[in-house]
């Protein structure tokens, strides 16, 4: 790894009410549930303290849940970011999954439009963050895009991450 290299942690937030009622969440806020607040417990007392420098999160409510049980004991940077928010859903939010989207629909956010965010998003902690370790808090459908703009693959071939889940990925010096 390069000494500009950045290294990022990717974190799905903790199970919501909304996970387990298998509706579209999208930009809702979210609640997470006991377990998801558990998972987000969990998964902080593995993070080890002094190692990350700062916390970079999809200002929804779910993510910043989640960010914040991590940050009890990290103590570092909390960064709300609203590039890192979910998949606007437009019409479908609050829809059960599985309901056919339509990809004419203008209020839905499209795939295209969310691999732009998330380029954009790299290109910025790229330019921001240069050497350092960033625990990033997002999105199941947003990291899975995220990583598909990464690893330079289609959406399909990234599989979905679970709730409190992590991986990581490095960023060297070109994107």
């Amino acid at each position: 790894m390069s000494p500009s290299a950045v290294q990022i942690t990717l974190v799905r937030h903790g199970q919501t009410q909304e996970n387990l009622m298998h509706i579209l969440q999208g930009q809702m806020p979210g609640r997470l549930t006991e377990e998801g607040i558990s998972q987000a417990r969990q998964l902080g007392d593995t993070l080890p303290s002094g190692y990350y420098d700062c916390i970079l999160c999809s200002d929804l409510q779910r993510a910043l849940d989640t960010a914040f049980i991590l940050n009890e004991k990290l103590q570092i940077d909390l960064i709300p970011m609203p590039i890192l928010r979910e998949r606007d859903f437009g019409i479908y939010t609050g829809q059960p999954y599985g309901i056919k989207l339509s990809p004419d629909e203008p209020t839905l956010e499209s795939i295209d439009s969310m691999k732009k965010r998330a380029m954009q998003f790299l290109h910025d902690v790229q330019i921001h963050y240069p050497g350092k370790k960033v625990l990033v808090v997002s999105h199941g459908l947003f990291l899975r895009v995220l990583q598909s703009v990464y690893w330079h693959k289609d959406i399909k071939e990234i599989f979905p991450m679970r709730n409190a889940e992590t991986r990581t990925i490095v960023l060297e010096d070109t994107l």
